[in-house]
């Protein structure tokens, strides 16, 4: 593969690529195979030359976390040149991989025996690296301050307008968006919140295809050259994460973009986080609000009798 048509290597001179192609090594990954285990050794560097890999940690039994869906391009394990630390989360290829690689015994070698062009790969890797952590900052930052709407809140609607509004913000590629919390008395989703949804609707039935949809897949990215309609919702890009709760359907948050290839798996993976959050609150609101009826209830009871 020609080193010019990867991103980390655009702008490097001749004479540095061509010292650089000199210690990189291809290596083909089927899918589904575990390139590296989480806190095993780790000394080299893998660039995405073609296919797509997840990065991932384990929880508890077989629960995993993803953190990352990285493609053609992308690079993951830099850290591993500069330290001596295991590998922080694993890493699992979801499509057949190429990956080339650096390990970092000749990554410290080209920088003994040619400073320069060693210095030029550790300026572009360090480069995009700082820009990887910004991302990252700003997906905590996102989920720090839907921790603290979703910890302050006791009323269910004001508590998923207020997340919404600050996750719509993140999305900035959306120009439509909608909150939907499944109401157990009418049997069908509440529109909570709303963003150019055109014209307004205020309900989703249960029988609505692509609640359906949402319902069973629970996760749904869209990218395609047309415009994908349906009843409620439309646009080139869709982002859609569903409320579960002990396996019920307790509603969705959904973003669209008029932009083709407006979100990508990693944006996803944010929506699903934040998804998560709010399910739990779902639970906890409705479980107060419960309680709190309860004891009114109770109360009254009590004073009747007297």
């Amino acid at each position: 593969m020609n080193l010019k048509e990867i991103e980390i290597f655009k702008g490097l001179p001749d004479k540095a690529l061509k010292n650089i192609s000199n210690i990189i090594k291809e290596r083909k990954i089927t899918k589904d195979t575990i390139i590296f285990e989480e806190a095993t050794p780790a000394d080299v560097f893998c660039l995405i030359a073609g296919g797509k890999v997840e990065v991932f940690k384990r929880l508890t039994g077989e629960e995993i976390k993803i953190l990352a869906i990285l493609t053609e391009g992308d690079y993951f394990g830099e850290m591993s040149l500069f330290e001596s630390k295991p590998r922080m989360a694993s890493v699992k290829a979801i499509e057949d991989v190429t990956l080339l690689e650096i390990k970092k015994k000749d990554f410290l070698d080209l920088l003994s025996d040619n400073l320069n062009a060693g210095m030029k790969l550790l300026s572009s890797i360090m480069s995009t690296t700082l820009n990887r952590l910004s991302a990252t900052n700003s997906h905590l930052a996102l989920l720090y301050d839907t921790g603290k709407i979703i910890a302050s809140s006791r009323n269910l609607k004001q508590m998923t307008m207020d997340t919404f509004l600050k996750v719509s913000k993140h999305f900035k590629k959306a120009n439509k968006g909608l909150i939907a919390i499944y109401n157990e008395f009418t049997d069908e989703f509440d529109i909570h919140s709303s963003i150019d949804i055109e014209p307004p609707i205020d309900i989703l039935l249960k029988t609505d295809p692509f609640v359906i949809k949402i319902a069973s897949d629970k996760e749904i990215i869209i990218n395609e050259e047309k415009d994908f309609k349906n009843n409620f919702i439309s646009g080139k890009s869709i982002i859609v994460s569903a409320f579960y709760f002990e396996e019920k359907f307790l509603g969705f948050v959904l973003f669209a973009s008029k932009q083709c290839n407006a979100f990508d798996m990693n944006d996803l993976i944010l929506l699903s986080s934040v998804a998560s959050l709010i399910s739990v609150s779902i639970k906890n609101i409705s479980f107060i609000s419960e309680e709190e009826a309860r004891k009114r209830l109770e109360e009254t009871r009590y004073k009747q009798s007297f």
